[in-house]
């Protein structure tokens, strides 16, 4: 057999080389269509990195604080205002005071008083809104719906029974759940009220936070171990919920802005999301009126963060244990 010559090795190496370039080209474009195919298979979370939406405001909710005129009571009181320094803004949920519903002139003023001395150690802007236990006696004669609440509306600063303020970007409410029934309470939001909370809810791009003492739903009336089946019936009385929490309900269904509805009330705790709005009965900063916890319930607050998007995070504080 003839040994190829210099021109034929020539020719065969250029063929080879044609082939590896060939290769090489089939193999690049397999990289970069794979490379194209991952890319729409890929998490967003792997794909880019969207910015986290930022704190706008932490709001600490002290819900039926009850506090009386007891130096002792008032002593461990003092734990909870310390454990506030991260919190921009205060939120009382109503039940602030032990109880001046049915008190004598002297007893009122002495837990006015001694709630005075207390608050002066906040040191944080705070907010109010009224508890049953916040309102003196109503007078059988007056329907005015601020007959007994005038006091404590002053006491504690508030522009008005019910009221509204945007704060980091949120629109915070607080609403007056409780009313006269004869010489005691029910929990309702009267027709002025409502009205004035429709138009408050105008904007959809708004969001909102409500606060009222009453809870406008909740399970913890349920859990209640005082509650009887009467005629296979679970009887929820109106001093426990709002009478007509469920037009509120519908009306944040409609609006589709309230993003978080606080009450108490109850001394328990329970979240119910629904359709959009989470409803977190806050449970009681006093727990079981200062003797431990209420119903396995211990003394507790929330802090609460609102966000720029629109979404918030919560986490519950046993105070007694920090």
């Amino acid at each position: 057999m003839k040994s190829p010559t210099n021109q034929q090795n020539t020719n065969q190496q250029n063929t080879n080389q044609q082939i590896t370039n060939q290769q090489i080209s089939r193999r690049g474009i397999l990289a970069s269509a794979t490379a194209l195919a991952s890319s729409f298979l890929l998490p967003t979370s792997l794909t880019a990195n969207p910015q986290k939406p930022k704190r706008s405001l932490r709001i600490a909710y002290l819900t039926d604080v009850h506090l009386p005129n007891d130096p002792e009571i008032t002593e461990k009181a003092a734990k909870v205002l310390t454990q506030l320094k991260d919190c921009d803004l205060v939120l009382f949920g109503g039940d602030n005071l032990m109880a001046i519903d049915h008190k004598t002139p002297e007893e009122v003023q002495a837990q006015l008083t001694n709630w005075n001395a207390w608050i002066q150690n906040l040191k944080k802007p705070y907010r109010c809104i009224l508890g049953n236990h916040d309102i003196e006696q109503w007078e059988p004669n007056d329907n005015s719906p601020l007959n007994g609440k005038r006091r404590a509306i002053d006491h504690f600063h508030m522009k008005g029974r019910f009221w509204s303020e945007i704060i980091g970007g949120w629109k915070i409410i607080g609403l007056d759940t409780v009313h006269k029934d004869k010489d005691t309470f029910y929990g309702n939001i009267d027709p002025e009220q409502l009205e004035w909370l429709q138009a408050e809810l105008a904007n959809p791009n708004q969001p909102v936070l409500i606060a009222g003492h009453m809870p406008l739903m909740t399970i913890t009336g349920l859990a209640n171990t005082g509650i009887k089946l009467k005629d296979g019936i679970h009887q929820l009385s109106t001093a426990t919920m709002a009478a007509n929490g469920k037009d509120l309900v519908s009306l944040f269904r409609k609006t589709q802005n309230v993003k978080l509805a606080l009450s108490g009330h109850t001394h328990m705790i329970d979240r119910c999301d629904y359709d959009g709005t989470s409803y977190l009965c806050a449970g009681a900063v006093c727990g079981g009126w200062w003797n431990g916890a209420n119903q396995g319930f211990a003394p507790a607050f929330h802090k609460i963060d609102l966000l720029s998007d629109g979404t918030f995070t919560t986490k519950q504080v046993k105070w007694q244990s920090q």
